[in-house]
């Protein structure tokens, strides 16, 4: 999906979806809280609040807001709204059993990489991802596997909107070197991370094409402890590739 064009933008409605992010981001906040994080009058954030809640994507529990069941409404839709994603469950299921890893699908919205079903895996390789998750497309190996296949226009957009921040030493945070690794990804047919999302994570993944265009990703990811050199190098290239081929076929078979 394409960066969106800048355009005018309605200050009460940015500062409505900040409240929101602002209480997902903190688990919860009171009116306090709220009025010193925003700079705004007490009664001014109320009416935010009040607005919010009367529409039912608020609930106050005891002073302090949530956000309501609401958005699990429209979270669900947005999830069912990607085509891929009904296709995907039995080769993640499939895929975790076989390597005793999490799989992941991973799909690309306004120049993010979006985690969007997973299976299998342990706490410790699930505390890296989670369904939902938005994180930049150059660090999991996901994200660059879906950044290889994308046109170079929408390649420069990306980079030049979210930059390409270092999460650790062994990120890739230069431009040059990035492309460098997408060649690569294209001429091999995969993509790894390996401590570049955080120290300890590593992944492997493919892309999924349809009729020229890039849909998203499937990857495998755990600990360094989990997955030893050889098995990362030799054999989870092959199994993320075929899982990839298969969820691609079943895309054709479903739509054509």
């Amino acid at each position: 999906m394409a960066l969106s064009e800048p355009g005018r933008m309605v200050k009460s409605a940015r500062t409505a979806f900040e409240i929101i992010e602002y209480i997902h981001d903190h688990g919860g906040a009171d009116l306090d809280e709220l009025t010193d994080e925003f700079d705004l009058a007490k009664s001014t954030l109320h009416g935010y609040i009040s607005t919010l809640e009367s529409l039912e994507y608020l609930v106050n529990d005891g002073g302090r807001y949530q956000l309501s069941l609401k958005f699990l409404y429209h979270g669900t839709a947005a999830r069912n709204s990607v085509p891929i994603s009904g296709q995907a469950a039995e080769i993640l299921s499939a895929l975790a059993d076989e390597t005793s890893l999490v799989a992941w699908l991973v799909v690309e919205e306004h120049g993010r990489a979006v985690y969007l079903d997973r299976a299998g895996g342990n706490e410790v390789a699930q505390a890296y991802g989670r369904i939902s998750k938005r994180t930049d497309l150059h660090g999991p190996a996901a994200g660059k596997a879906i950044l290889a296949h994308l046109p170079d226009e929408m390649v420069n957009a990306i980079v030049d909107n979210y930059g390409l921040p270092a999460r650790t030493e062994y990120t890739i945070s230069n431009e040059e070197d990035l492309r460098e690794e997408l060649s690569t990804i294209r001429r091999q047919g995969y993509a790894t991370s390996k401590h570049e999302v955080a120290l300890g994570a590593q992944s492997v993944a493919a892309p999924v094409h349809h009729d020229g265009k890039v849909l998203g990703a499937i990857s495998v990811s755990g600990t360094s402890n989990q997955i030893d050199d050889r098995y990362f190098e030799e054999d989870l290239p092959d199994v993320i590739t075929t899982a990839a081929a298969d969820l691609a076929d079943r895309y054709v078979e479903q739509h054509g």
